[in-house]
């Protein structure tokens, strides 16, 4: 409940994310539901959001 309306999310990390070499797995919930999402080091902005999230964290939509 907000008096103002809030910028909405892309997604929310539901668990610590999984690094692996040159790629990093994560478990969102988003507006469509669960989803597992891996992002590489080609991406280089969506790598270093991922590369700093934690549990409960939202990440900017794609």
């Amino acid at each position: 409940m907000a008096r103002e309306p809030g910028t909405p999310i892309g997604a929310r990390v539901l668990r610590r994310p999984v690094a692996r070499p040159g790629r990093i797995e994560l478990t969102l919930c988003a507006p469509e539901g669960l989803r597992t999402e891996t992002v590489t080091k080609g991406d280089r902005a969506r790598w270093r959001a991922a590369r700093d999230a934690e549990w409960g964290d939202a990440l900017p939509s794609e």
